[in-house]
């Protein structure tokens, strides 16, 4: 009975132990994002770019388009205080901005639910519920890691990016 305790102890002294080494999800925490994100190959080339607007939010632009075809998506995204947390609401919209994706007045809503020095990792909310995007920076990399739902169906969309000049 004394070593079950001890093991429950030591279970709960872990566990409060990893939670606190995690930063608080504040936008000035997420600062590390910042920068201008490239990736591509023979198929498709992305960027993705946060900048520092006032009041420390982060605001978000992103594309993913064909160097020798019509097609791909264009992304607008901001991370703001909400005032119960932090949270990144974004857009998408075809690659000649000629159609939204998203409703008119509902973009989608990512919380951020888990942060620490160069790692957040968002939950959706409402319709998104149940889907996860994951920012991870190691130097000059930026890996993107969302699971999303299309229909039910689970999907997968991991991508390196590399920092670029402004």
């Amino acid at each position: 009975m004394a070593r079950w305790r001890s093991a429950i102890l030591a279970t709960i002294l872990v566990a409060a132990g990893a939670s606190t080494n995690a930063a608080p999800c504040t936008l000035a925490a997420l600062h590390w994002m910042k920068g201008v994100w490239r990736n591509g190959d023979g198929q498709t080339r992305s960027e993705e770019r946060w900048t520092i607007g006032p009041g420390d939010r982060l605001m978000g632009s992103s594309w993913l388009l064909h160097p020798d075809r019509a097609g791909g998506v264009i992304e607008a995204s901001t991370i703001q205080d909400e005032g119960t947390g932090v949270a990144m609401k974004l857009r998408h919209f075809s690659a000649t901005l000629g159609q939204a994706r998203e409703e008119k007045n509902a973009p989608m809503v990512f919380a951020a639910a888990r942060c620490d020095a160069n790692a957040v990792v968002f939950d959706g909310q409402g319709p998104q519920a149940g889907e996860h995007m994951t920012y991870r920076r190691s130097g000059d990399t930026l890996d993107f890691v969302g699971d999303f739902l299309h229909q039910g169906t689970p999907i997968k969309v991991e991508v390196r990016f590399q920092r670029a000049d402004d």
